[in-house]
């Protein structure tokens, strides 16, 4: 299994964040599919030449994760009452 990818991140004020990029080699998906893994501070961090991917999710209410693991094959962290979530959580049907 890959590791899901992050294709787009509007948090734009993470610490990881650079031109709506994920630049930290791996974020958890907690509880409420937020992003657990953002961090306000005033400097940067991460890495130019990485892009973001899925460790783990903890989300066990979204179909995409097996074994705590996400499979979908990209996702969007997108902003939700001021936190970041994962946009392409979706409910087990």
């Amino acid at each position: 299994m890959e590791m899901s990818r992050i294709i787009n991140c509007n948090m734009i004020n993470c610490v990881y964040n650079k031109g709506n990029c994920c630049r930290t080699p791996a974020i958890t998906v907690g509880p409420h599919a937020e992003c657990n893994t953002y961090s306000h501070a005033s400097g940067k961090g991460g890495f130019e030449d990485v892009t973001g991917g899925v460790g783990a999710c903890l989300d066990t209410t979204c179909m995409f994760n097996e074994k705590l693991e996400c499979n979908a094959s990209a996702i969007c962290v997108g902003i939700h009452d001021r936190h970041p979530d994962c946009e392409t959580y979706q409910l087990k049907g």
